[in-house]
């Protein structure tokens, strides 16, 4: 496994060379660093999202600059300026982060993602800068020190972890940053990589209070397993660790699969958890869902595992008779929640949840309620047309 430079060059878009003009210009020298390196590497295609550090051997860090800086890279895309001091230009496909290189200096005592203040230093050493990162396979560089001078900088040894396909991490300060235990979960899952000794042992001792559940939403839809993300975490046994679903959950992993059609949605998980036999009310509770909805969800859940038992040929008699009937009742108002549901959300499940479920009901969908209802009482006539359909079922 190596870094073939001419080949990560070769693959720039058109639009690199006149932006490494306008940065050497400036005396910033580009380092391309972090996960557009280490997937070039193992996949040997330069990506669209990148890293860079701008370095400067002479001037010191100054806001001004800085600020400049980013006003001239809008001739090339869209700058927006970011925390951090990050520079964000989007060119078409490609987004590129723009930093300067820092250091860390962290709180004690004080929980969270962004427990520190950073000091940014142009002439930063790359192997101290890097100490800052996560992982030493993101801590890998790709240095252009004019057009033709280009160098890969691997001072924590990072190429070889890959080749191993082992996660070691960067610096001390690592286990101050809780988010940084659900990514060295997510980068084993997603990249089929193994924890070093080393890993282990800190990630078995650090705390993670101050985590969110927005960080481990996200860490769940980057890991493009979410099912198999949360699986993990829940055998790791992190006591302080607070998740939405319990040990039950692993009861219920390949139920899940198949229910589960789009995990990037809360309240299609909510509906699959739900049907699964787990709770929707601690999920949305846990993800901030509002409470009326939830709550329409599991009913609607819930009459929906009533209605697997019931043969639609029980609503095919007189409609005098079947108006009053608790189970007509119950169908009646499943049919318009399914309905109102749809309307607010499209993308929900529910029609495909009845196919595989509760199939004999599904051409309830696939038929347009009778309009010419003006001989039925207007109380009674959405009830009418439902038992209409089930008269052609």
């Amino acid at each position: 496994m190596n870094c073939d430079l001419k080949k990560f060059q070769s693959q720039l878009p058109d639009f690199f060379a006149p932006l490494l003009d306008e940065l050497l210009s400036l005396g910033l020298r580009p380092i391309f660093v972090g996960g557009v390196v280490r997937d070039f590497i193992q996949i040997g295609k330069v990506g669209f999202d990148w890293d860079v550090e701008l370095r400067h051997e002479s001037l010191s860090f100054e806001k001004g600059f800085w600020k400049d800086l980013g006003k001239s890279l809008s001739k090339f895309g869209k700058t927006t300026f970011l925390s951090y001091e990050v520079i964000r230009l989007v060119i078409g496909p490609y987004h590129i982060e723009f930093s300067p290189p820092r250091r860390e200096v962290f709180h004690e005592n004080i929980d969270g993602h962004s427990n520190f203040d950073a000091e940014f230093i142009f002439n930063l050493p790359f192997e101290e800068a890097v100490k800052r990162r996560d992982f030493t396979i993101n801590a890998m560089g790709i240095c252009f020190q004019s057009k033709k001078e280009i160098l890969f900088l691997d001072p924590l040894d990072g190429l070889n972890a890959l080749e191993k396909k082992e996660l070691h991490c960067c610096g001390s300060d690592f286990s101050k940053d809780p988010v940084r235990y659900l990514r060295a979960h997510r980068f084993r899952l997603k990249n089929h990589l193994s924890f070093s000794p080393g890993l282990k042992v800190v990630l078995d001792s650090m705390s993670v209070n101050g985590l969110t559940p927005s960080y481990l939403w996200s860490e769940m839809q980057k890991s493009l397993d979410p099912i198999g993300y949360l699986t993990i975490l829940i055998k790791d046994h992190k006591t302080n660790l607070l998740l939405p679903v319990g040990e039950k959950f692993l009861e219920k992993i390949n139920d899940l699969r198949s229910l589960l059609k789009d995990p990037s949605k809360l309240d299609c998980w909510g509906i699959a958890l739900e049907w699964v036999g787990l709770s929707l009310e601690v999920w949305s509770r846990y993800f901030s869902l509002s409470e009326e909805y939830s709550k329409r969800l599991a009913r609607w859940v819930r009459t929906s595992r009533d209605l697997q038992k019931v043969d639609p040929i029980k609503f095919q008699g007189d409609f005098s008779v079947m108006k009053d009937s608790q189970e007509f009742e119950q169908l009646f108002d499943w049919y318009f929640t399914t309905k109102q549901l749809l309307q607010k959300n499209p993308e929900l499940p529910l029609l495909n949840i009845i196919e595989l479920f509760l199939p004999h009901w599904k051409l309830l969908f696939l038929f347009e309620l009778p309009k010419d209802v003006k001989h039925i009482d207007p109380p009674l006539r959405a009830k009418y047309q439902v038992w209409n359909l089930c008269q052609r079922l």
